[in-house]
């Protein structure tokens, strides 16, 4: 059976990908609708989905390259996998590029009278 580091890493995966799929559900609370233009239970939906994908896509990375495969030496294990590896480095760049343009579009919605705004002086 699997280490004690392997079923960590799946239930962080886990709780990664479920944390992902509830900043889209719709939340008739919130304050301002997100990016999307629906209120959901995030507003910073779907930076915040992008964000929770993204740390359970490297959790699984990880879990499978260096916890999972055992066989070979460390380098060798990345070279196998270095696919995916490539594959989370474009997710990582696009997010990167967008996170401009997000916050571009989020400054519409600022309210400064909230204490979740930032304060300019």
């Amino acid at each position: 059976m699997f280490r004690l580091s392997y079923k960590l890493m799946l239930l962080f995966t886990i709780l990664a990908t479920l944390g992902g799929i509830i900043t889209l559900i719709p939340g008739a609370g919130a304050s301002y609708p997100n990016l999307i233009g629906y209120h959901s239970v995030c507003t910073f939906a779907p930076a915040a989905t992008f964000f929770c994908f993204f740390l359970a896509g490297t959790s699984c990375f990880i879990r499978s390259t260096f916890i999972k495969d055992q066989s070979g030496n460390p380098g060798e294990r990345f070279k196998r996998h270095s696919p995916r590896l490539i594959a989370l480095i474009i997710v990582l760049a696009a997010g990167l590029f967008y996170t401009n343009r997000y916050i571009e579009i989020k400054e519409f919605y600022s309210d400064t009278t909230t204490s979740a705004t930032i304060e300019e002086n």
